[in-house]
């Protein structure tokens, strides 16, 4: 335990952090804009989806892969019990800020200190396209599945649904594998670049159901319009970001209309965000 941060993690972090050299200027704008979209992803998107599911009623809710951690502290405020995960000593050096870092720990996502059910709603954004590949950013952003990368992904749906109670609700957002372009992971902040489906990075719909039901034949997943998730705020400094904006905005209020949800899990909407229910 330091400063309140308990630490599951042995050591075993999945980056290299030294506190005492801090960050650098260029790191330290990175890790603004992120905090910046930490805020709205929780304020425009996952606390009212909370608050219509809850009915009023205190509901539980852990952020996996909380990053920053700030989305604890913003839940917090509204009055829901929430807890974040990261298994990062930079993310461990950051959560020092948090109001609530007695309730951020740093854990693997496959061993959560959790008990079974013990969460009424689970939240996992941008998390599982990075299980089960290697990337690297120099010279040009690249990406490269690894032999295990299904069994990876499968064993982190599956620690997710455990600590999940029956009746729960886990959810899923990252870029849709089956848009042919991504707009989160290229070499610079906002950059585009194409990719392939057999690229073996960003799961499809499908891929996301799949993974789900092997790691728990209950599950059932449905997609969610990511009206309120979707912001475009570091593509739209480019231009095909300012073009591509209005179009999309109108696409994700036609993706929560009965009749044109489809759409959601379609190849014309850039960004998943499935809903997976355990049911057992």
């Amino acid at each position: 335990m330091t400063e309140g941060i308990a630490d599951f993690s042995e050591g075993q972090y999945y980056d290299v952090f030294d506190p005492s050299l801090g960050v650098s200027d260029a790191h330290r704008v990175g890790l603004e804009n992120e905090e910046t979209g930490a805020v709205a992803r929780i304020r425009d998107f996952f606390l009212p989806l909370i608050q219509r599911s809850s009915g009023g009623r205190a509901i539980r809710v852990l952020d996996s892969g909380c990053g920053n951690g700030i989305s604890v502290d913003l839940l917090s405020a509204a009055g829901v019990e929430a807890w974040g995960h990261d298994l990062s000593a930079l993310r461990k050096w950051q959560w020092r800020e948090r109001r609530m870092r007695k309730r951020l720990v740093v854990a693997d996502a496959a061993t959560l200190p959790f008990p079974d059910g013990f969460f009424d709603l689970v939240i996992s954004s941008g998390v599982i396209e990075h299980i089960g590949v290697e990337e690297r950013g120099n010279p040009r952003y690249s990406v490269t599945p690894l032999a295990g990368r299904d069994t990876l992904r499968a064993a982190y749906l599956r620690e997710l649904l455990r600590v999940l109670r029956v009746g729960g609700r886990l959810v899923v957002d990252c870029p849709n594998g089956a848009f042919p372009i991504d707009f989160w992971h290229g070499d610079k902040a906002g950059g585009a670049r194409w990719h392939s489906r057999r690229e073996g990075f960003l799961p499809t719909f499908g891929e996301v159901e799949r993974l789900a039901r092997s790691a728990d034949e209950s599950a059932r997943a449905v997609s969610l319009s990511a009206r309120g998730r979707l912001r475009f705020q570091q593509v739209g400094a480019h231009w095909y970001g300012r073009l591509f904006a209005i179009p999309m905005a109108v696409l994700l209020r036609v993706m929560e209309i009965p009749g044109f949800r489809w759409l959601a899990r379609s190849p014309l909407n850039p960004y998943l965000v499935i809903e997976i229910e355990r049911r057992k």
